[in-house]
């Protein structure tokens, strides 16, 4: 059983290694999402446009550089090498651009409800203030 296990871990290993060395991997550093989302992540979340502008403009940055990287991995453009991805390639081109995608999507929701709950404190914490500027006027009225 555990000779079974060696073996199997070792074809795992070393097919692995054989793909990579054939080509069939693309390279992971090659997409721009990831730097994107580490942006999107990293941007400081307090009311107001500021925060709304920086968002906006880094949500058509991935769409743009989404779209980009689709095109490329169809093999209809070529990256920035000049470089047109092969037949073999496309599918795990896809598969890394799903990834990437998906993990990009998950920063856009987090810091939207982030932004979201920072924006809901803010209204409550009002709404409390002209509750308590009321109830003082109603206080000196009677």
């Amino acid at each position: 059983m555990a000779r079974s296990l060696l073996i199997f871990i070792f074809l795992s290993f070393s097919m692995s290694a054989y793909s990579d060395f054939l080509g069939f991997k693309t390279s992971k550093t090659r997409s721009r999402i990831p730097a994107i989302t580490e942006k999107i992540m990293n941007l400081k979340i307090e009311p107001g446009p500021v925060f709304e502008d920086s968002f906006n403009q880094l949500i058509k940055s991935l769409e743009v550089t989404l779209e980009e990287e689709k095109l490329f991995c169809a093999g209809e453009s070529a990256d920035n090498t000049g470089k047109v991805i092969s037949n073999e390639q496309k599918q795990v081109c896809f598969r890394e651009l799903k990834t990437f995608y998906l993990e990009a999507s998950d920063a856009v929701f987090n810091q939207k409800k982030k932004y979201l709950g920072v924006i809901h404190e803010a209204q409550v914490k009002k709404l409390n203030q002209l509750q308590s500027n009321m109830r003082t006027e109603i206080e000196k009225s009677f």
